[in-house]
């Protein structure tokens, strides 16, 4: 066993006792009074300096060029917890993403990489984050400069994977990655489609915000066939359609929601552009008005080719396995570093559906196999240390 690996497993009742208090205390957005106190208490009782940066946490370990940014998020699901474990969170937040693990792995890392900040040949920053299910936490902490004061040169993230969500080795020793295109972009859209109310008997007087906005729907489940490579990675899916509230009513207004993913940024900037022509025209054609909206986004989650290459050799060195993955389905807003640094995003396996972990991620009744977060804990340290040495 690598000696890396050794400390992370000796720390391994310590990591996960942390990751319980995270996830009994489960806390929403950037609302992470009881989180943010934990991680500044924990980095401050091992010397370090944490201070608060865009709405999350960051300090240093370490001093001098080059410097590599680890980056956990730390807020849950706006979700009641059905897993009826003995520390399950009962105040409708939960934990089914992961982040309490990766929160717990980071600070597990840096322990051991404070202890080694003699043997450190640069600068780790830490970017604990808060709001990544909004998808506006990281670019918060960019915005406030957490690439800065020092200069960061790369950047690395981890994420739980486990239950039926990949058809590859999910056990704890695993680390899966793609060798570029990790995780696909993210757009969340809304549509008001304003129409005139009317005499449900006199529809002719009135215009149906909600025949309109039926229209557009089911246009927007044509545009990936129609209008993208039949080769080309993308999802487009409504997730509500709102519109009155009497059976004899024609309602003047609908709302829909929706959103697409998209590996290609060609691609993504292409469907921005073609819902809100579709929705505009359609609208238009009933008579009708459409607003579209986006109220938030990420961009694809790109890992450096020849970064990916480097830290999956030395993954290896704490790891069971490191196997290469197709891209995955889900966004991540690890993605807003990729376009100022270069990034290595990878998912540290938690559990198969065979071991009893039957359901995935944002499921209320996830679960995750705590044995890998001391293997979480290790890649963060091996990769840091040995990046840092390799870039001097």
């Amino acid at each position: 066993m690598h000696p890396i690996l050794e400390e992370a497993m000796s720390m391994k009742e310590e990591t996960i006792a942390v990751r319980r208090q995270i996830h009994e205390n489960a806390e929403l957005g950037f609302d992470l009074p009881k989180t943010r106190k934990l991680v500044t208490d924990t980095l401050s009782a091992i010397g370090c300096t944490p201070k608060p940066l865009g709405e999350g946490i960051t300090c240093t370990i370490g001093s001098g060029a080059p410097v590599i940014l680890l980056r956990a998020d730390m807020d849950a699901l706006p979700q009641t917890e059905d897993t009826n474990l003995p520390f399950a969170s009962q105040n409708g937040a939960c934990h089914s993403c992961g982040h309490d693990a990766h929160t717990a792995m980071l600070l597990t890392a840096a322990k051991i990489l404070k202890a080694h900040e003699s043997q450190l040949a640069g600068t780790v920053k830490l970017m604990f984050q808060a709001g990544e299910e909004t998808l506006l936490g990281s670019q918060k902490m960019i915005d406030a400069g957490i690439l800065e004061n020092p200069k960061v040169d790369a950047a690395m993230g981890l994420h739980m994977n486990f239950g039926p969500c990949g058809n590859y080795d999910l056990h704890p020793g695993t680390l899966a990655y793609s060798a570029h295109q990790m995780m696909p972009s993210a757009d969340e859209f809304r549509i008001t489609v304003k129409g005139r109310s009317a005499h449900g008997s006199s529809a002719f007087q009135g215009i149906s915000a909600v025949s309109a906005a039926s229209a557009i729907v089911t246009a927007l489940q044509q545009l990936l066939a129609l209008e993208l490579p039949s080769d080309e990675q993308a999802i487009l899916s409504i997730g509500s359609l709102h519109s009155g509230n009497a059976s004899n009513v024609i309602p003047d207004e609908a709302v829909i929601m929706g959103n697409f993913r998209a590996y290609n940024p060609q691609y993504r900037d292409l469907l921005k552009t073609r819902v809100s022509e579709i929705a505009g025209g359609i609208a238009k054609a009933w008579r009708a008005e459409a607003v579209t909206e986006y109220i938030a986004g990420v961009a694809p989650n790109i890992n450096d080719p020849e970064m990916a290459e480097e830290m999956a050799g030395y993954a290896a060195q704490v790891m069971d396995k490191v196997e290469v993955i197709p891209p995955v389905k889900g966004s991540e807003d690890f993605a807003n570093l990729c376009s100022h640094v270069p990034t290595f995003f990878a998912n540290v396996c938690g559990g198969s559906p065979e071991d009893g972990y039957a359901y995935s991620m944002h499921n209320p009744k996830a679960t995750l196999d705590e044995d890998a977060l001391p293997y979480g804990a290790a890649v963060h340290v091996i990769c840091a240390m040995k990046w840092l040495a390799n870039h001097k």
